[in-house]
């Protein structure tokens, strides 16, 4: 069971980045993107502890199961609050693709997003950020997703998704056309 995965010999695997970033610049924005082998969500909370709270949480339910598709968003939640959310529902979030999960510090203008492809962007980011990257030892180079590539919804998390949806006091909108797959 896995979350993204990649094509070989006409089947469908698992797909790693490794441990690699880049920074991404165009007219539009400036970001920093990680192709982690392991730990998204333990990275996500390194790098939002260095924000300044309070916290905005979008979680974007792209292929839903069991509930509405949408924008869920969060109202103002403390580190510890999203500490919460994230270690309770990590499982979910990093085996599986049906979302993904943005979080945002209006005091620094951050925002971290977890993607249906297994990578982290970070916009807006602060020399601490550059810090935690370096002292992370990735590699810089450029991140590529694989061609062609598979995202898994596994029928297994459909508990968690509604208990998600069920549990937080969200505010739905509906999607952005760049959400659709």
């Amino acid at each position: 069971m896995f979350k993204f995965g990649s094509h070989s010999n006409s089947e469908s695997q698992e797909y790693h980045y490794f441990d690699i970033y880049n920074v991404e610049q165009n007219s539009s924005y400036e970001r920093i993107v990680l192709g982690l082998t392991q730990s998204h969500i333990d990275t996500m909370l390194d790098l939002v502890g260095v924000c300044n709270g309070p916290f905005y949480i979008l979680y974007v339910l792209h292929t839903p199961h069991s509930c509405e598709e949408g924008r869920y968003q969060t109202g103002e939640l403390t580190y510890d609050e999203v500490s919460t959310l994230l270690n309770c529902y990590k499982e979910f979030f990093e085996n599986d693709g049906r979302h993904d999960i943005w979080i945002h510090s209006p005091e620094t203008n951050t925002t971290i997003v977890y993607d249906r492809h297994n990578l982290i962007y970070l916009y807006g980011f602060t020399g601490d950020h550059l810090h935690i990257i370096d002292r992370m030892g990735l590699k810089k180079e450029s991140v590529n997703i694989p061609c062609p590539h598979v995202h898994c919804y596994n029928s297994e998390y459909d508990n968690f998704e509604l208990k998600l949806i069920n549990e937080y006091r969200w505010k739905r909108r509906p999607l952005h056309e760049e959400d659709r797959q």
